[in-house]
C-alpha cells in the first residue's frame, strides 16, 4: 500500500505565504520552502509542476488571505473606510508581505491590483451618492491611488502610524478629499 501523503497543496501555500512574508521574493526558491516544512522538494513537486505553478496557486491563496484580512466588511457600518483603513493596517503590520505582493516584479501585482481596484469599486457601487459607472470610476481614480500610495509609504517606513485611529484619520480625510474633488 502505497505511503499517504502528509505535506499537502495547503501546507506548501501555507510555507510559501510564511516565506513570503518573512523574505519576500529575494529567497522564494522550492528548497526555501521545504525548509520552511522541514521536509525536502519532493513534494512540492508532487503538487505543482514548477514554480511557476506554484506562483499561480500562491496567487489564489494570497486573494482570499486578502479577502478575509483587508476587503471583509460583514460587520461595518462603513465598508469604504473599513477596507480602506484595513489596507494601510496591512502595510504597516506585514511591510514585507505588502512590498512582496504589490511592488515586487516577482509577483502577479497588476492581477492583485485589479483584484484590490475590483474589491473596493464593489463597495463604492453600494454607495447611494455615487451610482452611475463613470461617476465610480471617477471617485475610484481620485480615491484609490492616494490609499494606495500611503499604504506603500507606510510599508516603505516613510510614513509612521502609532495607531489605529491615526490612521482611520488618515483614511477618513482622503475619502471626503477625493468625494470633494472634482475634476
Amino acid at each position: 500500500m502505497p505511503r499517504q501523503r502528509t505535506i499537502l497543496r495547503e501546507n506548501i501555500l501555507g510555507a510559501s505565504m510564511e516565506l513570503l512574508r518573512t523574505s519576500g521574493f529575494k529567497q522564494f526558491t522550492a528548497r526555501q520552502i521545504a525548509i520552511k516544512m522541514n521536509s525536502s522538494t519532493q513534494p512540492i513537486y508532487k503538487e505543482f509542476k514548477n514554480m511557476e505553478d506554484l506562483k499561480i496557486g500562491l496567487l489564489d491563496y494570497v486573494k482570499q488571505y486578502l479577502t478575509e484580512r483587508v476587503y471583509s466588511t460583514q460587520e461595518s457600518r462603513d465598508p469604504l473606510m473599513e477596507v480602506c483603513k484595513n489596507y494601510i493596517l496591512f502595510a504597516k503590520n506585514e511591510p514585507t508581505l505588502f512590498s512582496a505582493i504589490y511592488m515586487d516584479r516577482e509577483f502577479e501585482a497588476v492581477q492583485l491590483h485589479d483584484f484590490a481596484y475590483d474589491k473596493v469599486t464593489e463597495i463604492i457601487a453600494n454607495d447611494e451618492e455615487i451610482r452611475s459607472e463613470s461617476s465610480i470610476n471617477d471617485y475610484l481614480d481620485r480615491l484609490w491611488p492616494a490609499i494606495h500610495g500611503v499604504a506603500m509609504l507606510v510599508a516603505q517606513g516613510k510614513i509612521v502610524y502609532n495607531n489605529e485611529e491615526e490612521v482611520s484619520r488618515k483614511v477618513s480625510d482622503i475619502i471626503h478629499a477625493s468625494k470633494e474633488t472634482q475634476y
